[in-house]
């Protein structure tokens, strides 16, 4: 069992996953979003540390 703790290694796992094309419209809208709102949220952290 000793030996087996030493080793280490990476374990790559790809998911594929089947969702329906109005849930892919909804994930793909709130991504959108994020990508948009990011950077905003990032300047007032900044701005409320200062």
């Amino acid at each position: 069992m000793s030996d087996m703790a030493e080793k280490k290694g990476k374990l790559k796992v790809t998911v594929e996953l089947e969702v329906n094309e109005e849930l892919m419209a909804v994930i793909k809208d709130a991504m959108s979003k994020a990508s948009t709102k990011i950077p905003e949220m990032m300047r007032h952290s900044g701005e409320n540390k200062q």
